[in-house]
């Protein structure tokens, strides 16, 4: 009888652990649309301001004002994300000149990143608002993605353009930027 039993139980116990996984089985993908999460307070509080947001308070993605929200995952101490991030810098420019800085924000996600890490890398290397993800809640509700993963959103969370690693032609993101209705 304990033989049966056995099977049973891990069979009910599998169940009710794939009942209460995370949100995503896997990376976000283009037509996916997130689930509504809290993002945390900045650790510069300039950087409420440039995102358009009246208060530096927790916010979610439908709080931005730009139609669109380029989300970028980061670790602080992921070596691409470093060198990646002239790039996103150069790019936050000529989004800025090109007059699409009304229709797209960058936002960065620093996953287990504290609010002093935040800071540091934003003196440092990042042109646009970081929020940090100290208990990695965004990043866990994301798969876990390796940094950087980058996604282009909308106000209602569906993802538009997905991602991961060195973005290899920062010219066809820009121009996908450009063609977003």
């Amino acid at each position: 009888m304990r033989h049966r039993t056995l099977p049973f139980l891990l069979l009910a116990l599998s169940l009710a652990l794939s009942w209460a996984a995370p949100a995503w089985a896997e990376l976000p993908k283009v037509g996916d649309t997130l689930p509504s999460f809290a993002i945390a307070p900045f650790a510069v509080e300039a950087d409420a301001a440039e995102l358009g947001l009246s208060q530096n308070a927790p916010f979610t993605i439908a709080d931005i004002p730009t139609p669109y929200i380029l989300l970028e995952i980061i670790g602080v101490y992921c070596p691409i994300c470093h060198e990646m991030s002239p790039q996103l810098t150069r790019l936050t420019k000529r989004l800025k000149r090109a007059g699409l800085d009304t229709r797209i924000t960058l936002l960065g996600i620093a996953a287990g990143g504290t609010p002093m890490e935040v800071q540091y890398i934003r003196q440092r290397e990042y042109a646009f608002p970081v929020s940090p993800d100290t208990d990695y809640a965004i990043y866990d509700l994301l798969d876990k993605p390796k940094t950087p993963f980058t996604m282009i959103v909308d106000k209602q969370g569906t993802v538009r353009y997905a991602h991961r690693g060195m973005i290899p032609d920062m010219d066809a993101l820009f121009r996908i930027i450009q063609e977003l209705e």
